[in-house]
C-alpha cells in the first residue's frame, strides 16, 4: 500500500468540514455589506456571496 492510501478517512472528513465552515464564515462576512454601496458594487457582492454558497454545496456533495 502506498502513502497516497493511507490517508484517514476521518481526517479527510476534518478538512472538509474546516473547508466548509470556512466558506460559511467568509459567506457571511461577504453578506454584511453596507447600505450605501453602488448597485454594482451590490452585485458585485452578490455574485460573491453566491460562489461561495455553490462551493460548499460542491463540497458537501463530495464527501
Amino acid at each position: 500500500m502506498t502513502a497516497a492510501t493511507m490517508t484517514r478517512p476521518s481526517a479527510s472528513k476534518n478538512v472538509v468540514r474546516r473547508l466548509v465552515r470556512r466558506l460559511e464564515r467568509e459567506r457571511r462576512n461577504w453578506s454584511r455589506g453596507e447600505a450605501d454601496l453602488f448597485p454594482t458594487e451590490q452585485a458585485w457582492r452578490a455574485g460573491i456571496q453566491e460562489g461561495l454558497r455553490l462551493a460548499q454545496v460542491a463540497i458537501r456533495k463530495s464527501a
